[in-house]
């Protein structure tokens, strides 16, 4: 497969806002809905496999944003996207650890 057939470039040649909203904010809210849904409905490990799943993709996300940022006419948007992405991918990792161990009993949930 090569760069060209890829939905993003990884040298930094896609828009920002195509990668920060698109592939970032929206494609990773309708995959954490996904999770949502599913929650009370699966076995542990294949909810396990879907939280690795949202934190590999958020991981993705992160760098594409990272080497697109910059791809906009006023520079202050890429550090604000980057700054962002870090805050999200931190959360995250957060959410989806305690998700985890909810489903597993070991803290309680507000759900």
């Amino acid at each position: 497969m090569t760069t060209q057939t890829l939905p993003i470039e990884y040298r930094g040649r896609s828009r920002l806002w195509v990668v920060f909203w698109i592939y970032g904010a929206l494609a990773s809210h309708l995959y954490f809905g996904a999770i949502l849904y599913f929650y009370n409905r699966v076995g542990t490990l294949l909810l396990a496999a879907l939280l690795a799943g949202f934190v590999a993709y958020t991981a993705w996300i992160m760098r594409a944003v990272w080497v697109n940022a910059f791809n906009v006419q006023n520079e202050i948007y890429g550090y604000i996207a980057r700054a962002l992405t870090v805050a999200w991918a931190i959360n995250a990792v957060l959410v989806a650890g305690f998700l985890f161990l909810g489903h597993l009993g070991a803290v309680a949930l507000p759900i």
